[in-house]
């Protein structure tokens, strides 16, 4: 029992030393020789655990996309309207991802690879889901318009966030992502919120972008 605490521990070790580097010098620059310097192991601990720099990168990958599908699990858990959910929800990421190391990088480096292992991609299709149960709820509560497809309207609104994050990495204002999110929203609302819902729900827009702006001014 033991060996695996101390097994876990180096393990643990190795990744958050990875996440710093890749952090400093994005993976296509990342030295396994300066992780395992940074760690104070030896090059045979850092074989133990992972094979190849790429083994690394997607143990980061899985971790990032699990504290995804942690956060955002309370989405569905929520008694709020199911719209609120929903935009919550896409400035949750924004938070996690300004605020969580791990989160960053994980999803640099899906974007490095090309493509998502099978951890953010049930990581994705948990969100996608989750969502199409609160647009489907939402469109019974009349905030959403009764002809649209939740599942389509869920991949849209998750297409977009991920669009306004990938363009926020060309700044380091964390402030830039919440303004970016609210310009998304600003144009979906009228594509697929109902009119009678259409002004409290830009309040409620308002409201959000405010908070999340002063939260990310703390971090």
């Amino acid at each position: 029992m033991a060996r695996q605490v101390r097994s876990e521990a180096t393990r643990r070790k190795i990744l958050d030393a990875a996440v710093e580097v890749f952090t400093e010098v994005g993976f296509a620059a990342a030295d396994r020789g300066a992780i395992i310097e940074r760690t104070g192991m030896t090059k045979g601990a850092f074989y133990h655990h992972f094979d190849s720099m790429e083994a690394l990168a997607s143990a980061i990958i899985d971790e990032g996309a699990a504290l995804v599908v942690t956060e955002l699990g309370a989405m569905s858990d929520s008694f709020s309207p199911a719209l609120e959910n929903i935009l919550h929800s896409t400035f949750i990421t924004a938070d996690l991802f300004a605020s969580n190391k791990v989160v960053r990088i994980a999803e640099q480096l899906t974007l490095a690879f090309g493509k998502f292992n099978d951890t953010a991609i049930a990581a994705y299709r948990h969100w996608i889901d989750a969502m199409t149960v609160e647009a489907t709820r939402a469109i019974a509560e009349g905030d959403i318009r009764a002809e649209l497809d939740p599942h389509m309207v869920s991949e849209s609104i998750i297409s977009a966030t991920f669009g306004a994050r990938v363009l926020g990495q060309t700044t380091s204002d964390d402030r830039d992502l919440v303004r970016r999110l609210t310009q998304m929203w600003e144009l979906l609302f009228p594509a697929i919120v109902t009119e009678t819902s259409l002004g409290y729900y830009r309040e409620f827009l308002a409201r959000e972008s405010l908070r999340h702006v002063e939260l990310d001014g703390s971090h």
